[in-house]
């Protein structure tokens, strides 16, 4: 006969799940897990530029024909921060903090990529790369934004009422000027914040303008050269339509901008 303590030890290894029995990354509490599976990534280069022109003016096709074309990938499971990385953080890990608007809970910015790369290296995580950031962006939902199919106010941080840049877009208001703090606005589907506006993220690719018709369908890495690094997200000082999970912006790696962060992947 088993004494109700054993019964409640043999109760608790079978019912709470086992580490080492998937392939899947484990849970952090920090970060989420992004399912394995077959993802559609991409858009339809007029319907951005549509979307652009309900609320800004001037908008320019060439700047959406790297979307294109739609097509799926396969991707394994990983774990993606659930925040943009806070100055606090950083500067506890690298020992300077580049930023300009300062703020331990705001973002860093002002990052070049490879002290992105190298703080999430000493974190035990890396960079995502292009691919899975626009999926984990999704939140597992096939919408334009973060949130669904329209623009709102107070569901990312873009140019809007409040910025003083004169593509403002007046209409809406998040309630910031330039960055917020992290988490400030709500998650999406996979319980990450900030993936649509605030600061611009990098990612681990290199950039090519061509790369959505040449890439490979399984677990795409990007070109092996290049000049200028992909970063995803759109930022505080852009239209609205330039925070879709979908857009693709560049920038040389050694740069540092005001409006540029990240986050690490693992």
């Amino acid at each position: 006969m088993f004494s109700p303590s054993i019964v409640v030890i043999l109760l608790a290894f079978f019912i709470a799940p086992q580490q080492g029995w998937s392939d899947e990354p484990p849970a952090h509490a920090e970060m989420a897990r992004i399912p394995a599976g077959k993802y559609k990534i991409g858009f339809n280069t007029d319907q951005a530029l549509s979307e652009c022109a309900k609320h800004n003016d001037p908008c320019k096709k060439k700047w959406f024909e790297d979307e294109e074309p739609v097509h799926t990938i396969y991707l394994n499971s990983f774990l993606m921060d659930k925040f943009e990385v806070p100055q606090e953080k950083f500067a506890r890990k690298m020992g300077n903090n580049p930023a300009e608007f300062k703020g331990n809970d705001l973002p860093v910015e002002r990052v070049t990529w490879s002290e992105a790369v190298e703080y999430c290296r000493l974190t035990g995580k890396r960079l995502p790369t292009e691919a899975e950031w626009e999926v984990a962006a999704k939140g597992g939902k096939e919408i334009i934004y973060t949130w669904g199919n329209e623009v709102q106010s107070g569901k990312a941080n873009f140019c809007d009422f409040h910025c003083e840049k004169k593509w403002q877009t007046k209409q809406f208001r998040d309630g910031f000027k330039t960055t917020a703090p992290v988490g400030s606005f709500p998650p999406n589907g996979y319980g990450l914040h900030d993936m649509g506006g605030n600061v611009y993220e990098w990612v681990y690719d290199w950039y090519a303008r061509q790369y959505y018709g040449d890439s490979p369908a399984k677990n795409p890495t990007g070109p092996s050269t290049g000049r200028y690094k992909v970063m995803r997200g759109g930022s505080w000082i852009n239209y609205p339509v330039g925070t879709r999970p979908t857009d693709r912006t560049n920038a040389k790696p050694d740069k540092r901008l005001n409006f540029v962060g990240f986050r690490c992947a693992k």
